[in-house]
């Protein structure tokens, strides 16, 4: 059942025509993304712990006098510097906003490529399939290549209907519900923080009922 020879033809040709197909970049965007899958995900726990030092620090001085605090996932540490940095809760949403349109931009590109290496798997078995029954004709008179030959065009069919059902497909799925979770969990914790930092920014009040004049409070 194991066919090194058309194993290599598989995986190997297959593996070089997604990197033709989709381009270095997209290429390595999706082997970021399966990377990705044998490691922990978002830790929402841990970075929702570390935004509560900073709104603790927000609603104490206020977003005038408010300092970063170390936050370790790179997205929300980048979003909030940016905040206390301008003092300014639109360099939030823009910095959120552009990590976010990132994220989806290389999930999808992800996705796609595990697409495409599917469909190139199961064309690759039928190249394998065509190359092995090419063979037959000067073996005509030996049962044993004949045999071996219409072995390995079968197998390499086979092979390529495991890559693409069993692998590729599968990955695409896994990278799609990842990206998902991950957005939802972030956005869960950005509402929140968007919420506390919107209470911390300066607010104009007026002095009196009919006065024309205002002060600006933190």
């Amino acid at each position: 059942m194991i066919d090194f020879e058309a194993m290599g033809l598989m995986v190997g040709g297959t593996l070089i025509a997604t990197a033709l197909q989709a381009g270095w970049a997209g290429f390595r965007t999706t082997a970021g993304a399966v990377g990705g899958l044998l490691r922990p995900g978002f830790n929402m726990a841990k970075t929702k712990g570390e935004l509560a030092q900073q709104i603790a620090d927000l609603s104490r001085d206020g977003l005038v006098r408010a300092r970063a605090k170390p936050i370790a996932d790179a997205e929300f540490g980048t979003a909030t510097s940016e905040m206390l940095r301008t003092r300014s809760i639109d360099a939030l949403l823009s910095r959120h906003d552009a990590a976010r349109s990132v994220r989806f931009a290389n999930a999808t590109t992800a996705r796609q490529v595990c697409h495409q290496a599917a469909e190139l798997s199961q064309m690759f078995g039928l190249a394998g399939t065509l190359l092995s029954l090419g063979r037959l004709g000067p073996l005509v008179d030996g049962a044993s290549g004949v045999a071996g030959a219409i072995g390995m065009a079968v197998t390499t069919t086979l092979y390529g209907v495991i890559l693409a059902n069993l692998l590729f497909v599968p990955l695409a799925g896994m990278i799609d519900r990842r990206a998902r979770a991950e957005d939802k969990d972030r956005e869960d914790l950005f509402d929140w923080l968007q919420t506390h930092a919107q209470r911390a920014a300066p607010r104009l009040h007026e002095i009196g009922q009919n006065a024309p004049s205002a002060r600006i409070v933190a």
